[in-house]
């Protein structure tokens, strides 16, 4: 018996084009143990971005995850529904986008915007509560708190970046 957190098996993600169908995933299959970490390396195009968007089930048509399994925690997520699954995202499985500057709104503060992750996750926090675990996500990542009272334009890539690994893991 695996104790793999992740495991994905034989995933196939295509997408459907008037040519017909093209593979962008073709049996994927992977484990990850706790405490291990994976890197996707590859070409630009080369479906490491879909990969990583069909585990968290967010393929948009005209993809579609075409068959095999994507086991979290024991659970297969291309079987559960999509109320399940998007109360799984962001609590229980997450995505670092690698462009986080476009990920970060460019009028709000960083604290607000790690603030507006928790209460769309309905956490049932109060403010005070919510300010204090954004305080604490940001030093996770090496950030002073007061970063939290900048906007995105002042910070590094580096830091946003690590901004969107804090939010990741307030939630």
């Amino acid at each position: 018996m695996s104790n793999a957190v992740l495991r994905v098996n034989n995933l196939d993600v295509e997408y459907h084009t008037d040519a017909g169908a093209v593979k962008a995933n073709n049996h994927v299959t992977f484990e990850l143990r706790p405490k291990e970490r994976l890197g996707l390396v590859g070409e630009s195009g080369s479906g490491k971005s879909t990969l990583a968007l069909a585990i968290l089930r967010m393929i948009r048509p005209p993809g579609k995850i075409a068959g095999g399994e994507v086991w979290l925690d024991g659970v297969d997520l291309t079987k559960i529904s999509d109320e399940e699954m998007r109360r799984m995202r962001g609590n229980e499985i997450s995505m670092v986008p690698q462009g986080a500057m476009n990920s970060l709104n460019p009028v709000m503060r960083i604290e607000d915007q790690i603030i507006d992750g928790m209460v769309d996750h309905n956490l049932g926090l109060s403010r005070s509560v919510m300010k204090e675990m954004a305080a604490e996500a940001l030093r996770a990542v090496d950030l002073d708190p007061k970063v939290g009272r900048s906007y995105p334009h002042e910070l590094s890539g580096g830091m946003k970046q690590r901004v969107i690994i804090a939010m990741a893991v307030t939630l």
